[in-house]
């Protein structure tokens, strides 16, 4: 996605975002393709917030300036685990 500009990775959670649906292992090839299908489907890939299954956030944006201004006050500090 030429868009993206920076990518922020957090343990942290935000309400209402699309997860992976299985916990896979970091570092993985499973775990990236997952990742890469959710950003890709957002609206705007250059834009997403997309989460770990118990795990955090991965966040794409046009500058790390823009992606904290855009998560402000959004992030919850839990991680829901399931």
């Amino acid at each position: 996605h030429p868009d993206v500009g920076a990518i922020v990775h957090v343990h942290a959670w935000m309400d209402g975002i699309q997860s992976t649906h299985i916990n896979f292992p970091c570092g993985t090839r499973e775990l990236a393709m997952a990742v890469a299908e959710l950003v890709r489907a957002e609206p705007d890939p250059s834009r997403a917030v997309v989460g770990l299954k118990n795990h955090g956030l991965t966040i794409t944006g046009h500058s790390l300036q823009e992606i904290f201004t855009r998560i402000a006050g959004k992030i919850l500090p839990q991680v829901p685990m399931s």
